[in-house]
């Protein structure tokens, strides 16, 4: 019990110390001593200098003057020390105030007091300028009276009374106010609680930020981030997001989902010839076009480029998908018109369903992506549904991708040579090379599977130059005794593009001695097509230099005589397929015999290609074709086993 009252009392002491006061006690007990031992001791000291009783009336006359004297300099020194004190304590809490009211109102936040009943007490000058109000024409109003409807005044109301009532955690609060000029402000509260000396809750202070712009900025990022913003349609990444979403209701919902996989044929064309703001507007329209003919429950996006997605919801038979299918091909037949020019363009898709080709959404646009390949190689202007052989293919053209690399170095590559027959006198004058390819983990690998691929990736720059490298090398060999042998080499789109091409060619012909007229480069009218700008000099280099260019293949593609006419050939080769058939259908024959007729006109040599009977030749030669080459006389072979072959001479047809 007496210790508790002890330590009430000790208590009761620390906050008097605090409270300062003790201070003025001491100085008032001071004072009270100095009094009481002055008046007792100054009586006794006048006593003992005199017993006059007139003079000790004077010196207790004169000892009150000198005590009031000494009071009243006391009473002046304390007043004049409490004066200042409270001026410079009045001064402190006026630059305080004043260094507050400075980093009120510079800070860009808005900060605002209010009382327990939302009544605003207290808000800096940033606060009124992101309501838009003069100062202090907030104070008085309600924190939610700047909600831009009633159901959000309600709302932050019942917020603000469950925070007075339960006091929570504070937490950050966004809300959408609308400012005074009635613009919409996204205001971003950040609470506390303001409690009283007795630590009861007094009010809330309120740190306010205005995000409007951060969060426009941020949905414009979000937005750049999940659409193209070339067309406005869902890029890559939110198409996979949708279509994921997509095949989980079409589990719940047991129904079908068409994955379109949709690419321009020759897109890069219009980019080249007419420019990349023209190829913009094409791509705008294309969405327009394609998004026309779309439900509304069908979702459009672009994967990049010249690629579009569509995902087809809702479908409970594969049958409704095709309809669809052939409505976009039949739009894309009419022209678009940009800048009065008028383009054509076709449209090549791959199509895979789910569940049947995959059953989540990577698989499933890999599949449609497969399916659309076949599609462009398959004609264009066309739509393929994905099988299960596709996929098989693709991993195959995947491999030999992997192979390929590497592949000269490690010696995979060799050629064969073809003998090319001169019809009138039955001698071999030449030879074609071909390039074959045998991999240690593929095994052989056919020209047509792997030419392709190595010009998809530019492979075939190096390796064309392999090719040329080792076939003008045998041809230097095998013309030190037949000095007019021939060697025909074939040049690809990609090689006949590739700036180094002509250097190329005049180092081997200088390292190696080999006669320039001999030499022969077969090109097909793709290379003519693709509208290369070096044509016309890289035909006039290679004729300077006595190089004869041979066009291989006449007769597969658009046949155009106007190339014949226009760059300087010396060779036409027609393709197998018309000597297949020559000998049993008339229209093929008749052909043959044409194209040798025209080419001869021009001044031409005729090449017949894939000659495997003995009628065929023999027709080849009443035509007066000049040159045959094929299995009826001889495969590809080894440059060993026809370097046996030349001391024959004539060849004997009989035999082979």
């Amino acid at each position: 019990m007496i210790r508790t009252k002890l330590n009430r009392l000790q208590k009761r002491l620390t906050e008097l110390r605090k409270l300062g006061f003790f201070v003025p006690l001491r100085i008032a007990l001071s004072y009270g001593l100095f009094a009481s031992l002055w008046i007792i001791f100054s009586d006794q000291l006048m006593q003992q200098l005199t017993n006059d009783a007139q003079l000790l009336s004077r010196l207790q006359t004169y000892k009150g003057l000198l005590f009031v004297t000494i009071t009243t300099i006391l009473i002046w020194l304390l007043v004049q020390r409490f004066w200042l004190s409270q001026t410079k304590l009045f001064m402190a809490l006026e630059d305080s105030k004043t260094r507050l009211k400075v980093i009120f109102d510079n800070v860009p936040c808005g900060i605002q007091e209010c009382d327990l009943q939302g009544r605003i007490t207290f808000s800096n000058l940033a606060q009124h300028e992101i309501i838009g109000l003069q100062p202090n024409e907030l104070i008085g109003l309600y924190i939610w009276d700047y909600q831009p409807d009633e159901s959000s005044r309600q709302q932050f109301k019942n917020f603000f009374n469950d925070l007075v009532t339960n006091q929570p955690q504070p937490e950050r609060l966004v809300t959408s106010n609308q400012a005074s000029n009635g613009q919409q402000k996204i205001l971003e509260y950040n609470w506390d609680y303001i409690y009283d000396d007795n630590k009861a809750l007094s009010g809330l202070i309120m740190v306010i930020s205005d995000i409007t712009m951060r969060q426009q900025q941020e949905e414009r990022i979000l937005h750049l981030a999940h659409y193209d913003t070339l067309t406005g349609l869902p890029n890559r990444f939110l198409s996979m997001e949708r279509l994921s979403q997509l095949l989980e209701q079409a589990r719940h919902n047991d129904m079908l989902i068409a994955v379109l996989c949709l690419d321009l044929d020759d897109f890069k064309k219009i980019n080249e010839s007419m420019g990349h703001d023209t190829g913009d507007q094409l791509l705008i329209q294309v969405a327009e076009r394609i998004q026309a003919h779309l439900r509304p429950s069908d979702t459009l996006g672009r994967l990049g480029g010249d690629e579009f997605l569509v995902l087809l919801t809702e479908i409970s038979t594969s049958d409704r998908i095709t309809p669809v299918l052939e409505n976009l091909i039949q739009q894309f037949r009419r022209p678009f018109i940009i800048d009065e020019q008028t383009i054509t363009l076709t449209l090549s898709l791959g199509v895979a369903i789910f569940p049947q080709d995959g059953t989540n959404a990577s698989q499933l646009l890999r599949q449609a992506d497969t399916a659309m390949f076949y599609a462009k190689h398959n004609g264009r202007n066309t739509f393929v549904y994905y099988t299960e052989s596709m996929n098989r293919e693709a991993d195959r053209r995947l491999k030999i991708e992997q192979q390929m690399y590497g592949a000269l170095e490690r010696g995979e590559f060799y050629l064969l040579y073809q003998p090319q027959i001169e019809l009138e006198t039955g001698n071999i004058i030449g030879a074609e090379a071909l390039l074959r390819w045998q991999n240690e983990q593929l095994g052989p690998i056919g020209p047509d599977e792997f030419i392709p691929v190595a010009e998809q990736t530019g492979l075939i720059v190096t390796i064309g130059e392999f090719v040329m490298h080792c076939a003008i090398k045998m041809l230097s060999t095998w013309q030190t005794t037949q000095p007019d042998f021939r060697m025909a080499i074939n040049l690809s789109p990609c090689q006949f593009r590739d700036p180094g091409l002509l250097g190329f060619v005049e180092q081997q012909l200088s390292h190696y001695p080999v006669q320039a007229k001999t030499l022969e480069l077969e090109i097909t009218e793709g290379v003519l097509l693709s509208g290369y700008l070096m044509t016309d000099d890289l035909f006039k280099s290679f004729n300077d230099m006595g190089i004869e260019m041979a066009m291989d293949d006449f007769g597969t593609g658009y046949s155009s005589l106007s190339y014949l006419r226009r760059y300087p050939f010396a060779i036409l080769k027609i393709d197998r397929s018309f000597i297949n058939d020559m000998t049993t259908d008339s229209a093929d024959h008749e052909l043959v015999n044409a194209s040798i007729a025209m080419a001869h006109s021009l001044g031409l040599k005729v090449v017949a290609e894939g000659v495997e009977t003995l009628q065929q030749a023999s027709s080849l030669k009443t035509m007066r074709c000049d040159y045959v080459q094929g299995y009826f006389y001889s495969k590809p072979i080894t440059a060993e086993t026809l370097e046996k072959m030349l001391p024959r001479g004539a060849f004997n047809s009989d035999v082979m």
